[in-house]
């Protein structure tokens, strides 16, 4: 055969293949639209919806290929395009972002052929593989391989950088993007404490500002950027007077109906901020809550606090340095997360039905919000939940405490759900056998989040020289 009659066969094999995907497509959107998904029981909807999002997960492994090819056989440049990126924005019409986001994942997951034309594994290959088994989206790809990327400088350990894909590799899976986000900057700091300071005290300085302009139509135009530290105070502040706020109507017959809250979040933050003016103005002094200063909520360990090392997370997943953190601590009321193992006096057991303040700042640090699974509420939107009811003998302590947002805190027994602590003393919730016939506990995202970083800090600990 020759050379010309083997690439037509080729090329008719790839039309071929495509020519059966797009059937099999119309098919599948045939029989949904003919009523085949009316049918199914609820949890079967959901196990159908989460296979074709495995499906879905697959498709950029495609991509990649079609990338290391086009840059393999200089594509770009014969289109009169000088780079990749550029050649996937004017033959695909994708976004800037898009396409540079599309490159980087093919360079870091994708396939790879040495200069002699043997095939490499990918610069990634546990990110790789997950990606090929449709257990990942290509938003998730997308963080690991950025934070990945953050330890690719030289200098860091390379045993290190392993156990690091190894760490998000094992929670990409089972944690949302902003989870994973989150927990992928403690595992970058494990891995390379030593590192660049990832918070720039001199830059944020130089970089600072605020304007406040009037327009013609009598409507202020605000922007700006803030430091650290301010952005952790305002966030304070702004925070818990921005959550929704239902209102309730009595109705003839005496019942009520209770109105949610309508405003979406960002007119809700500028109500927050009208508020806070009005409190300044008529106070004639700093802002406070219940009396006291506006509290910054922290997790840092002492270790770190004394040895002005390391970085404290806020319970919104902002970061600050120990330099920043005691800069602020006499202008905001700072709680350090020390739980009750480290002689914090939490446990209140029967003498009172209420969570005290320091029950529900460790509540903040264990939970980090709304404990429901799948729920993102944060603490300031949270109500400090009995597992045990204590008029039925449940004690106020924190391995009978949970923080639920106030929908889930009303609905969840409608639903069928139910709580219980495991062994770790996590919340975990049981799910009705509807959704579950099983019925196997699943725990929050989040709290798998945080509790994972917490692992982290320990094993950095009993690592000699880790820091």
């Amino acid at each position: 055969m020759q050379l010309g009659d083997s690439t037509a066969a080729e090329r008719r094999r790839l039309d071929v293949v495509l020519d059966k995907l797009d059937d099999v497509y119309a098919e599948l959107l045939q029989t949904m639209e003919s009523g085949g998904f009316d049918q199914l029981e609820r949890a079967e909807k959901v196990a159908v919806w989460q296979r074709f999002e495995a499906f879905r997960n697959r498709l950029p492994v495609v991509d990649h290929r079609l990338i290391a090819d086009a840059e393999a056989n200089d594509l770009a440049k014969s289109y009169c395009n000088s780079t990749m990126t550029q050649f996937l924005v004017r033959v695909l019409q994708l976004s800037h972002r898009e396409a540079v986001s599309r490159v980087r994942a093919a360079a870091a997951v994708g396939p790879r052929t040495s200069m002699l034309g043997e095939q490499l594994e990918p610069l990634l290959p546990k990110l790789a593989a997950l990606q090929r088994n449709g257990v990942v989206t290509a938003e998730k790809v997308q963080i690991m391989e950025r934070a990945m990327d953050k330890l690719s400088r030289p200098g860091v350990d390379p045993d290190a950088v392993e156990t690091a894909e190894q760490l998000l590799a094992d929670y990409a899976p089972v944690l949302g993007p902003k989870d994973l986000q989150r927990y992928a900057k403690s595992v970058i700091d494990a891995a390379d404490p030593d590192g660049p300071e990832p918070i720039d005290d001199q830059l944020q300085q130089d970089r600072r500002y605020v304007e406040l302009k009037q327009r013609r139509d009598g409507m202020w135009h605000l922007q700006g950027k803030l430091t650290n530290t301010v952005g952790a105070q305002l966030n304070a502040i702004l925070d818990p007077l921005a959550k929704p706020r239902i209102s309730s109507v009595e109705d003839e017959d005496g019942s009520t109906t209770k109105i949610p809250d309508a405003r979406p979040s960002v007119q809700r933050l500028h109500d927050a901020l009208d508020e806070m003016c009005g409190r300044v103005l008529r106070m004639g002094d700093r802002p406070s809550t219940g009396g006291t200063p506006a509290s910054v909520i922290v997790t840092v360990t002492l270790e770190d606090l004394l040895a002005k090392a390391g970085l404290a997370e806020t319970a919104d997943g902002n970061q600050l340095t120990s330099d920043q953190l005691l800069r602020i601590a006499d202008e905001a009321e700072i709680w350090p997360t020390i739980i009750n193992r480290n002689n914090l006096p939490l446990a209140l057991g029967r003498t009172q039905r209420l969570a005290s303040r320091g029950q529900t700042m460790a509540l903040v640090t264990r939970d980090g919000g709304c404990s429901f699974p799948g729920c993102t509420h944060p603490p300031a939107w949270c109500d400090r939940h009995h597992i045990l009811d204590w008029i039925l003998g449940g004690a106020t302590d924190l391995d009978n405490l949970t923080l639920l947002c106030r929908y889930h805190h009303t609905h969840f027994l409608q639903k069928g759900w139910a709580c219980q602590m495991n062994r770790d003393g996590l919340p975990e919730w049981i799910p009705p056998k509807w959704i579950d016939a099983e019925q196997r506990p699943q725990i929050s995202a989040r709290i798998r989040r945080l509790n994972a970083q917490r692992s982290l800090r320990d094993r950095r600990r009993r690592i000699p020289n880790a820091a």
